[in-house]
């Protein structure tokens, strides 16, 4: 059930919906019509399922409210939600949709099916890692710059507070579930466990103006009133003093004393009843494509030789002493490649992104008007780089950077994370999808997601650096390899996490001897593909498909092949699966080939 339960982040989608009319009550309902209404009444319910995500969707009135998460109601209202939907597609006759119109429908009832499927594994009892989890969410909701929750008026000032009476109760039931865990035998790795209660330490900070919940009364516009800012305060002692404390401090003391003896050694899904079977559904949810476990690791396999030949090219070119092995070692060891401090680090990433910013009119015709800014990550086991989508509520992107360890980002990679996370990967796909409120659904623009679609899109954004020339060196290009060196790294160690029963150890130095990558790394990157079954594959997998969408459009097309056209049609449609994307590239490709050309 982790498809609702772990990310609220990135959840978008491509409108091909025609515009929802008043039609006369005489006049029938189109079937494309009633479409758009099952579609539309399924955002709803989504948008009010759970109120803690009522930042991301704009719900006003729920940002008082920590929701029922984790309740047996919670999980009914989802499953609900995908049952009637999937009831109401039946009513659909797909011979009277036009085609724009069959391949939403064909999208939103493979996600309504997928959704559903989630019911069938319990990931509930995994969903509380170091990766992602409720509390270490809300603590993030505290940061200025890192929330959704719009700190602007005394109004919303009084509704975090409010928010708050729910979140003894949500640790009661999240107590209780790991209790079932354990009887279950459904459990943590005792790695994975101990680093996911670490990951919300900062929270029990016990001096009320230290502790994170307090960080938003810094920052209240100066024309709130004398008195509302001294009451603000003072509601804000109490819910640190009087709520999270004594809920967070419950936690961790259960979590310690009687969770973590019963912590498992085993290290993915493949040692849990009905593993495998778990593992082929994650596949199939996170890539929308029909690949067995054995498929995901021979690509993995071809692709890491293929990436690893380039990587020796460039240490003979730089006539490094030493084999490969040294090479790596050398890129992770020596001080040069590392900043000295968070502000040195922003300083490079501001740099290159004014660099790519020059290149961009040569390759994209449509982009985004709005914005990113750079901020610091709140979790120390949160990957090296990630990005948040902007919402009416936070309208700005925000690429968020792991200055909790400097060596996660050494300096030869700045170039191909800006790339991936930013311009012209994450926030040109996901802040333009946000600016097409006339052309899109609210399902489209902020529910559906696929992995392998928006991971894909980042991940071709590297790619098309090269082409772009934005590695000015040696060293830029060595750290854009060694970057698709770990999504290749990912097919094969993922796929023998949960396919094959590798253990942390043979996960760990599979790793170390293909990437120059940091140790500490290293182990944050295999534990969060330990917890986040399949997740890691839909990067290399989303990439390669639109690589091989792109040079059939080369080749079909030929002298009549544009790029930005060809960006425009990958994503000025929304976030789509790649089944979906493929259908679409097809239909652009005919459109332009049938083109006559211009006198």
């Amino acid at each position: 059930m982790s498809k609702f339960l772990r990310w609220t982040g990135i959840t978008l989608i491509i409108s091909m919906l025609p515009t929802l009319a008043f039609a006369n009550p005489q006049t029938p309902v189109s079937d494309a019509e009633n479409l758009t209404s099952i579609i539309s009444r399924y955002s709803d319910g989504i948008k009010r399922a759970d109120a803690f995500s009522a930042t991301y969707y704009n719900v006003e009135e729920d940002l008082d409210k920590f929701g029922d998460y984790l309740s047996p109601e919670y999980f009914d209202r989802y499953k609900k939600l995908y049952k009637a939907a999937l009831s109401d597609l039946k009513k659909i006759n797909t011979r009277a949709l036009a085609a724009k119109d069959l391949r939403t429908y064909k999208l939103f009832k493979e996600d309504m099916e997928i959704s559903l499927r989630y019911f069938d594994y319990p990931s509930e009892y995994l969903d509380f890692n170091q990766m992602g989890n409720r509390i270490r969410y809300y603590i993030d909701d505290s940061s200025p710059s890192l929330t959704y929750f719009p700190f602007d008026s005394v109004k919303h000032y009084e509704a975090f507070i409010k928010r708050s009476e729910g979140f003894p109760i949500y640790i009661d039931r999240q107590i209780d579930l790991l209790k079932k865990g354990i009887k279950k035998k459904i459990i943590l790795n005792c790695v994975v466990a101990d680093k996911a209660i670490k990951s919300i330490q900062e929270g029990l900070e016990p001096e009320v103006e230290k502790n994170p919940f307090w960080r938003p009364t810094t920052v209240m516009p100066k024309e709130f009133a004398a008195a509302d800012q001294e009451r603000i305060k003072a509601g804000f002692k109490m819910m640190i003093s009087d709520r999270i404390l004594p809920s967070l401090r419950k936690f961790d003391t259960y979590f310690r004393k009687e969770y973590m003896p019963h912590c498992r050694q085993g290290y993915g899904l493949s040692d849990l009843k009905n593993g495998k079977d778990w593992y082929a559904f994650q596949i199939l949810a996170n890539t929308n494509l029909k690949l067995s476990a054995q498929d995901v690791h021979n690509t993995g396999l071809k692709e890491v030789e293929r990436i690893a030949a380039e990587m020796e090219a460039i240490r003979k070119e730089i006539k490094f002493e030493g084999d490969f092995k040294a090479f790596l070692h050398s890129l992770t060891h020596d001080e040069k490649y590392y900043y000295k401090s968070a502000s040195e680090m922003f300083q490079a990433f501001d740099k290159v992104k004014k660099e790519i910013a020059k290149k961009i009119p040569n390759y994209f015709s449509l982009t985004p008007k709005t914005d990113y800014q750079l901020a610091e990550a709140g979790n120390p086991e949160e990957a090296s780089a990630s990005y948040k989508v902007p919402t009416e509520m936070t309208p700005l992107g925000r690429f968020i950077i792991n200055t909790k360890n400097l060596k996660a980002v050494p300096n030869y990679e700045v170039t191909t994370l800006s790339l991936h996370e930013a311009v012209p990967g994450h926030h040109f796909q996901l802040a333009l999808q946000y600016e097409m409120k006339d052309q899109l659904s609210e399902y489209q623009r902020k529910i559906f997601n696929s992995t392998s679609f928006v991971e894909g899109w980042a991940l071709y954004a590297e790619y098309l650096g090269r082409e772009m020339g934005a590695f000015k060196d040696t060293m830029q290009r060595l750290g854009n390899l060694n970057a698709e060196m770990l999504r290749a790294v990912r097919l094969v160690v993922d796929s023998g996490i949960h396919g094959f029963g590798w253990s942390r150890e043979k996960v760990i130095q599979y790793m170390s001897q293909h990437l120059a990558s940091d140790m500490k790394d290293i182990e944050t990157e295999a534990d969060r593909y330990s917890v986040l079954p399949g997740q890691a594959l839909a990067y290399k997998i989303g990439q390669l498909k639109i690589i091989q969408l792109r040079k059939l459009a080369e080749k079909e097309l030929g002298t009549k092949f544009d790029i930005k056209e060809f960006h425009k049609g990958v994503i000025g449609y929304g976030t789509v699966s790649l089944s979906i994307l493929e259908q679409q590239i097809a239909e652009w490709i005919e459109s332009v080939r049938s083109q006559k050309p211009k006198r």
